[in-house]
């Protein structure tokens, strides 16, 4: 875990893959904006995204993929289970297969009701609570941030209940194995690479058997998902598995890592926190504030397929740019005042769920979990005043993901 500015680390972070972890990246990430839009790290390193204006050049630019021409699967990974899911997800796809990928999945998303998401992220708040009592310990809190979006995705896609453990843990092995072998952090051991072998081959075994055994009827969004890859013509058995199990990799940790974050920030705004227990009709306002504000996708990368110009920049095929999103939520150009946490903010820009064609579908999911999980911790007393003493963050290159303990 990484610990608070005073305790022995930099007040700024060394680059922009260190600041997701860092305890406050945000003058760091506004010292970027008020330079160069975009810049070079040194002399060969990757091209830096920061203001708004920039980081949607680079993520509209049809120049620009979302892996490289060349090793387009993490060499790490290549001829591994890791890589059977990993090539075929939507977000790691561009061209031909991306259309009927991106349409398939986006559909599905857009079938499931906001009600039908509240009232089953109710309903498990519940029981998870009952259990782990996150209003008496930051164990408990951390574990119900965690359980909560991990079951309701996983209740939405079909997984069986009693599989609900096992394959929390396979997917935090394969979310591992991957993401160290794109970002480095954390360093990609043998042993990560064989735990997410062994669990993507659990995972594929899983959904390849729950994807045959779907009646024609079946709600859940592996089948819609199903359903939608039929209609395509174009779209195969392993690319449905693959992106059923992506739903769960892209939603899990991120949705808990917005949980952590929204809880920080009750403990940081007093004024919008008081608003908020007085009326919770604002919590998904205030959700939405803390997307921009403290967001949990601090960067993303694009690889420019062929040379040409970028944001303004002439770049050389395969080269890499890291799109700083949180850096360009906090533009001033996006948002008046961004420094400022305001729960009625005018005309609200967040860069959290991208744009572009590679724009994230599940921004209502996600808002609606975190919504009802406040909504829920607030009605069992939850004390939130001093969380925001008692935060580290994960290590990681992209991600903000808080973790509460002494």
């Amino acid at each position: 875990m990484v610990k608070q500015p005073g305790k022995g680390i930099p007040r700024e972070p060394a680059h922009v893959r260190a600041a997701p972890s860092h305890a406050d990246p945000y003058p760091f990430y506004a010292r970027l904006v008020s330079g160069k839009p975009i810049y070079r790290e040194g002399v060969a390193g990757p091209w830096i995204a920061v203001s708004a204006a920039a980081a949607n050049a680079v993520l509209t630019s049809p120049l620009c993929l979302t892996r490289p021409l060349v090793n387009r699967v993490p060499e790490p990974l290549v001829g591994t289970p890791v890589a059977e899911i990993f090539s075929r997800l939507v977000r790691m796809n561009d061209g031909e297969i991306h259309c009927p990928l991106k349409s398939a999945v986006a559909a599905v998303f857009e079938s499931v009701s906001q009600q039908r998401i509240a009232d089953l992220t109710s309903h498990l708040a519940k029981k998870l609570a009952a259990i782990l009592r996150p209003e008496e310990d930051l164990e408990g809190l951390n574990q119900f941030a965690t359980a909560l979006p991990s079951q309701v995705i996983m209740t939405l896609l079909g997984v069986p209940p009693a599989s609900f453990s096992d394959v929390a843990g396979w997917m935090g092995n394969y979310g591992a194995a991957a993401t160290a072998a794109v970002t480095g952090v954390p360093q990609l051991t043998p042993a990560i690479l064989q735990a997410g072998a062994e669990s993507s081959t659990r995972l594929l075994n899983l959904f390849g058997t729950m994807l045959a055994a779907l009646p024609d009827d079946d709600g859940s969004l592996l089948a819609m998902l199903s359903r939608q890859a039929s209609l395509s013509g174009r779209l195969d058995a392993g690319m449905v598995i693959a992106n059923g199990i992506g739903l769960m990799a892209q939603g899990f940790a991120g949705t808990s890592a917005l949980i952590g974050s929204s809880l920080v920030a009750l403990a940081r705004h007093a004024e919008a926190a008081a608003a908020v227990r007085s009326d919770r009709s604002l919590l998904m306002a205030f959700v939405q504030e803390v997307l921009r504000f403290d967001p949990v996708t601090h960067s993303t990368l694009r690889f420019v397929a062929s040379d040409g110009i970028v944001a303004g920049q002439a770049m050389r095929a395969n080269e890499m740019i890291i799109v700083t999103l949180a850096a360009a939520s906090r533009d001033p150009a996006l948002n008046p005042v961004p420094d400022r946490f305001e729960l009625f903010r005018d005309d609200r820009k967040s860069m959290e769920f991208g744009v572009g064609v590679h724009a994230c579908p599940s921004a209502l999911l996600a808002t609606t979990i975190t919504e009802i999980a406040l909504n829920h911790l607030l009605d069992r007393g939850l004390v939130y005043e001093g969380l925001e003493g008692q935060v580290t963050y994960r290590p990681s290159a992209h991600v903000r993901m808080p973790v509460f303990g002494p």
